[in-house]
Parts: C-alpha cells; structure tokens; sequence
C-alpha cells in the first residue's frame, strides 16, 4: 500500500510539473492550440523525439517534422499540428522540448496515459464551455458503455464522436467508428485513442455525421452525445415526416434504423425531449407504443462542462419490449459534487447498486399504462413519486379563472410576479405597498377576490395568502390563484398553506415538474398533489401557533418601517454643487456623442468608409460601436453621481431581481479597458437563461466588472500582445449563476491573496494603482451576499488569475 501511495504521489508530482511546464506556450500560442504540447510530449514518449537530438543549433522544425512524417501513427495527424508548431519560435520550442528531458522519466514511461488523459481534461477546463462539447466525462461515457451491455465483440458507431470518449472504454475486439466533423478535435481524438492503446479496432474519420451517415443496418451499438439543441437542416427533417429536428433526434431515428435486431441506440441527450409537446411528444408516444425504450437515465445539471442544464441517458433497442415497461433510474444520489462547479457520477457504486436491486428508491420499472395515463411524459423524478393516503387538491380546492386584460386594453396595474410570493412560514402575506403599479402585460390576469397566489415554476409554490380589500391584482401564467369550493371538506386557508409548504409536498411537486431551463409545473399535477387533511377543528388547532407568530411578524414589520420613514439623509452643499459643476459637460459630451454617431453612421462615402477602415485597422475596433460606448460610459458615471453625496455607498443600490439575459446582454456589450488584450465571453444559451434572475445590482454589477477588467489592464499585461486573453465564462445551472473571469497574463506577486487584494489601498504595484479597484469588487460583492467569492491566483499554469462568482438563481418568468 504505501508503494503505492508513493508511486500515486509520485504520479501527482509529475503531473504537476508536466502541466506548469506547458506555460512555456504561454503568450505565444492560443490557448485553443495547447493541445500541441500534448502532441510534442507523445511523440517524446514514443522515441520519435529523441533527447540527444534536442538542441538548439538544430533546425529543430525540419527534425521533428522529418521525424514524424516517418512514423505512420504521427504523420497521419501532422497536418493538424504541423501549422500550429510552426508558429512556435525555435528558441522557445527548444525550451518546451528540454523541458521533456528534465521530467522523471521512468514514472513518465510507467503511468504515461493517465499523466496524458489528466493532462487533457486540464486543458479542457482552461478552455472552459466550449471544450465540453467535445469532451465527456471519463464517469459518463464509462457508464454508458457498461449500461448498454454490448456483446464481447461488438461493432459500434459513434456519430458526432468529439474526442472519442466512448471508444476510450470499449475493449481491445470491439469494434468502433466514430465521426468527428472538427479536424483539431480528430486529431486530438487520434493522439488520445494512441496513448490509451485503442487505435487498433478503431476506424474514426473526420466526417459529417449528418450527411455521411453509414449505410450499415448491422452495428450492436449506435452510441452519441449529439450536439444540443443543433438545428437538423429541414429538409433532412421533412424525410422523416416532420418540419423541424434536432441532432438528437436525428440520433434517435437513424440509430434505430442503423443497429441489428438485437442492437441499442445509446444517447446522452437534453432532459427536454422527455417532456416538451408538439414533434417531441410524438416521437415519444410512438418509441413507447412500439416498445423501443429500455432505460432512461437521469442526470442533475451540471454534469457537463459545456451546460447547465439536466441531462439523461437513453437507452433505445429494436427488439420490442416483452415487458412493457420501461427502467427508469434516477442518479441523483449516486452524484458527489466537487465544490461549486464540479459534480461526478460515481460511476462503480452505481453500476454496483443495479446489478443488485431491479427495484429501490434509484431503479423503478414503469408500466407503459402509467406513462400512458401520464400524457407519455418520461420525465423521470415523475416516476418517484411516493403515493401516501391523503387527499388530492382538486377535491376542495378550484382554479380562479379571472379577466384577461388583453391587447387593447393598455393599462397599469399591481402586476404580481413569482418573486413576490412569500417563502416564509410565518410572513405569508401579499404587502400591495411593496409593489409598484406598472403597465400590464397582456396575458394578465385580472384578481378581485381572497386567493391563495400559487408559483408553477421554480422548487417551491410559494403559496401567497391574498386578501382583496378592493384593490385587484394581475398574474401571468406562471401564477395559479385558488380558493376553496368543496362542500364535503373544510379548508382553514391558513393550514392548506402550511401543508403546501410541507417537506410532503415539495418532494411531489419535484417529482411532477419538468427539468430544464425552468422547472415547470403543469396545472392538472397541481391539482393532483395530494395532502393530508383532517377536521377544521385540528387544522385551525395546528396553525394556531403560527398565526400568533404571523401577528407579532407584523408589530416588528410596522415598528421598522416606521423607523426607517423616520431616518433623513442630509445631502452636502460641496456635492450638489459639485454635481451642478459637471452637468454642463456631461450633457455637452452625450450630445456630441450622439451627433458623432448620427454623422458616421449616415454616411457612407469613400472618405468616411477609409476612416472607420483606419480606425478598425488600427485599433481592432468598430468606430460608432466605441463612441456609443463613450455615450454608455457618461450615463453609468451619471447614474451613479445621482446617487448622491456618499459616493459608492452601496446601500444607495436597491437589490433587484436581474434577469440571466440582461446579464448576458451586459456582458456581451463590455469593452476591454485597453488595447492589451483580447476579450473574449462564453455566454449562456437562451434556454438556458430563459426565466432566471439573480438578486443584484444592475449599475454596481457593471461597476465589478469594469473594476475587473481594469485591474487586467493595469497588472496583468505590459503589452498588447495579440495573444493576451481575458475570458469571462458564464455558465448556469438550476440553482446557481457562476462568473468566472480569467486572463494569461502576469501573475500575482507570490504570496498575495485575497485578503491582501480586497484590503483598502493595497496593491500589487503602487505605480499603477491605489488599491480602491479590488476593495470594491469585495465590498461589491459581499454586499451581493456572495461574500465567499474567489479569487484564485498563481495556481493555474495558462490562466494565472481568476476571479470566481456563484449567485442563487431566482425565477424572473415574465421578462
């Protein structure tokens, strides 16, 4: 044991100088060309680079490409690299290659393909959302495999391969084709199926999946991660009887077409083709009518690298179904999370728990009927669900269909969102005073009676107690508003409440609605949950407690705002006048500035077209795109000097819900402080921000980030080399916003820290700053209850410096 938690330690240490090594590359690479190195370090394993040929009096280009050239597994996939290694200076190149000749070169030879397979998913979490689309989580694509239970010498089919992770856990008999349509991502795929050895049975081509799709209807396996939510052109998509289709229905159809009798369809694929309607619904009634899914695996989000959202596992086979039924296996329990942005299936106990139990509270096998009786919805936690003696809802309990404002009716009103529903055990109340009339949506409901208010989207449904005192309320469709109707059954309004509060109730509602971008809720399962309901006099005797608590709530909540009616805020005669002072030039500089965009924009002549050219030319940028950013510029400084004398106090910034897209939209608009870097965003997709908001700041969120971003300006780069980069990653999941912002630039001073850095007026370089820029973006934070933020420095070889947010997501339906 203890050889070999030396030799594991031993591997670490190696890794670990292998990774910090490749910053050689640094500044002059891509960071998307890194993967060279791996390339370099293989061709060194192999002997094809050889330590006594490394020098720099060489022409080190024309050995090594002469050298590879010779070697069939290597000049195969040199034209990838070989305009990649080109670009490398010799000097530097020599460097990289000497590097390879101080490594321990016994553990390297000994544990080459795990130091080469960890090396590669470090590269890819550098490379960040977009590595992820081609790569799978060794776990997840080693279950997939092992669940499909394929025949010892199987033949399998892998369209929209990627880096061939499924192929990585096939046996040495098995056979495998794959397409990859990126040639950088072949031929990593190619280096990666060497080192693991599994290049033998292995015929994978840099081809397009959906047009070179093969004629074979014999394969055991047809196994993908297709691209999600990726457009199939509609033609193709007419052939198969519909008008639009995805790539992972496209997988579905021609991988049941393309495997033998006894053959699977395997795909990780969106949870949403489990539940959305229209094309989706139909092509689940028709796979469950005719037998054709055998398991349904289902993933939480943030599994994948690339997305937030939920993810499953079909199973597919063509041998119908004898049983009628479907497995359906929920992993949540079987997922262990690796702090704040890293889940991983555990894969072994999992696979360990099915060949153990057919039935338990992870595998249950569903009879078509209960799918059928369930409109064919496969949403999988839906089968969970545990059954207990109560009463179902829609026995006391009705829908208020109130007046639908309409088109025409422009009108303004208390419009009631989902985040102004309560979540509180005591305080349960709709306060009209906390919210302000604003011109109605037109799919508004009208309310004029006592209601309980009830969220359809999100986890909980934030019943709400609405007592009409002749002033209406209006909801949208994400909001239900019931009363009781029953004859048979009395209801104390303030006890269905608290039972729909109950831990009893959220494990329902979380087993009925739909994963995804919004958890939904549809109405009819609403009325389907059940409770437990017993007489008046011991549901009026259970929440009497809690009305008691309710009434003292609201003596403190009235003595507060009292207190805070009564506190003044003195403003200083020096800031209004200051502020005075420089009203004058900040509407002189938005003036010109919009007269300077109007002139350059309407104009078009070949003087003008040479001048926005030379300013593109030289500065990489767009001429009006940088004076509208001026006009920005003058009305963020605007709207903070109006905030008052106290300059950024940051209780003079109301917290708000923001919605993911204005958070998209702003990031999207950002400009880089400087010319020394290129600023490059990895924004969320819509399905993923649709319905999401964050409790923030919409000014003081800005101010964060261009604190950020200038603190790259000043510290990280010296000089504007065009391979300076500076990303900002945004990636959602269902519970939590993570911003993460990085640049290759210079390091932190050793051992500076985030203490140091959010202290006021210290900094990393005197000449350069006055240490306020990181103060802020601390107090900033803090004050958007994100107090634990991080800020990583020096312990990344390509991206020295990262800055780490997570904020809780919040519903914003109605955007």
């Amino acid at each position: 044991m203890k050889e070999d938690n030396y030799r594991n330690s031993e591997v670490e240490m190696i890794t670990n100088q292998v990774w910090k090594s490749m910053s050689l590359l640094r500044g002059i690479l891509p960071v998307e060309h890194h993967h060279v190195y791996l390339f370099l370090l293989s061709a060194y394993y192999d002997g094809i680079i050889k330590s006594v040929h490394i020098d720099f009096s060489n022409n080190l280009h024309h050995y090594l490409f002469s050298s590879l050239e010779r070697e069939e597994q290597y000049s195969e996939i040199l034209n990838v690299y070989k305009p990649i290694i080109d670009s490398i200076p010799e000097e530097r190149l020599n460097e990289v290659l000497h590097h390879f000749t101080m490594f321990n070169n016994d553990v390297l030879y000994q544990y080459f393909d795990k130091i080469f397979d960890d090396l590669l998913f470090r590269l890819a979490d550098n490379q960040g959302k977009y590595s992820g689309e081609f790569l799978l989580p060794n776990e997840i694509s080693k279950f997939v495999i092992e669940i499909a239970d394929i025949p010892s010498r199987a033949s399998v089919f892998n369209p929209f391969a990627g880096l061939a992770s499924f192929a990585t856990h096939l046996d040495s008999n098995q056979r495998y084709y794959g397409q990859e349509i990126v040639n950088s991502t072949w031929a990593l795929g190619m280096l990666r199926l060497m080192r693991l050895n599994k290049h033998t049975q292995i015929k994978y081509r840099v081809e397009d999946s959906i047009q070179n799709w093969p004629e074979s209807e014999d394969f055991d396996l047809v196994i993908s991660n297709p691209p999600f939510n990726y457009k199939i052109d509609p033609y193709i998509a007419h052939n198969f009887g519909r008008k639009k289709m995805t790539a992972e229905t496209y997988v579905i159809h021609r991988g049941l077409e393309s495997i033998n009798f006894d053959g699977k369809v395997a795909c990780v694929i969106s949870q949403g083709i489990l539940f959305r309607g229209s094309d989706d619904q139909r092509l689940r009634e028709s796979l469950v009518e005719q037998g054709l899914i055998e398991t349904i695996v289902s993933l939480p989000s943030g599994m994948l690298k690339h997305t937030g959202i939920p993810v499953c596992i079909m199973i597919l086979t063509r041998k119908k179904n004898i049983n009628n039924t479907i497995k359906m296996i929920d992993a949540s329990s079987f997922v262990e999370s690796k702090g704040k942005r890293e889940k991983r299936l555990e894969v072994d106990r999992l696979l360990e728990h099915l060949f153990k139990f057919s039935q338990s509270q992870a595998v249950v096998e569903v009879p078509i009927e209960q799918i059928r009786q369930n409109n064919y919805n496969l949403n999988v936690q839906r089968y969970f669900v545990i059954d207990f003696n109560g009463e179902p809802l829609i026995k006391f309990v009705k829908r208020i269909s109130g007046k639908r404002v309409g088109k025409e009716n422009a009108v303004t009103g208390k419009f009631i969102r989902t985040s102004n529903l309560k979540d509180n055990d005591v305080s349960y109340q709709l306060d009209l005073t906390e919210i302000k009339e604003r011109e109605l949506p037109s799919h508004s409901i009208k309310i004029e009676k006592d209601c309980i208010l009830i969220s359809t989207r999100w986890k909980s449904l934030k019943p709400t107690l609405f007592e009409y005192k002749g002033e209406p309320i209006y909801i949208g469709i994400d909001l239900l508003a019931i009363e009781m109707y029953s004859e048979n059954f009395e209801v104390n309004p303030h006890y269905l409440i608290s039972e729909l509060r109950s831990p009893q109730v959220i494990k329902q509602v979380t087993g009925f609605q739909n994963p995804g971008a919004i958890t939904s809720l549809n109405r009819a399962d609403f009325f389907a949950i059940k409770i437990v309901l017993p007489s008046i006099e011991e549901q009026k005797a259970k929440v009497q407690g809690i009305l008691e608590l309710s009434e003292k709530f609201k003596i403190l909540q009235r003595e507060r705002n009292l207190l805070a009616h009564g506190k003044q805020v003195k403003s200083f005669d020096e800031f209004a006048s200051l502020k005075h002072s420089l009203g004058a030039p900040r509407q002189n500089i938005l003036s010109n500035t919009k007269s300077l965009i109007r002139f350059f924009e309407n104009n078009n002549s070949e003087a003008f077209l040479e001048v926005k050219s030379l300013y593109k030319n030289t500065y990489g940028n767009n001429l009006t795109e940088d004076i509208s950013q001026i006009k920005n510029d003058i009305n963020h400084i605007s709207s903070i000097l109006e905030k008052g004398e106290q300059g950024l106090v940051l209780d003079n910034y109301d917290l708000t819900p923001i919605s993911l897209k204005d958070i998209n939209k702003l990031l999207t608009s950002l400009k880089k402080s400087s010319q020394n870097f290129t600023l490059h965003f990895d924004k969320a997709s819509a399905d993923e921000v649709k319905g999401k908001a964050i409790i923030a700041n919409i000014t003081l969120f800005e101010i964060l980030l261009n604190n950020i971003l200038s603190n790259a300006s000043k510290y990280a780069f010296e000089d504007g080399n065009e391979l300076n980069l500076l990303v900002i990653e945004l990636k959602v999941t269902e519970d939590i916003m993570i911003l993460e912002i990085r640049n290759n630039g210079k390091p932190f001073p050793r051992n500076y820290d985030k203490q140091k850095f959010s202290a006021k007026y210290t900094t990393a370089n005197p000449t350069k700053g006055t240490g306020l820029g990181g103060y802020d973006i601390n107090r900033i934070a803090t004050y958007f209850d994100n107090e634990e933020w991080e800020l990583n420095l020096n312990n990344e070889e390509v991206f020295p410096v990262t800055f780490k947010f997570s904020f809780p997501i919040i519903p914003m339906i109605n955007e």
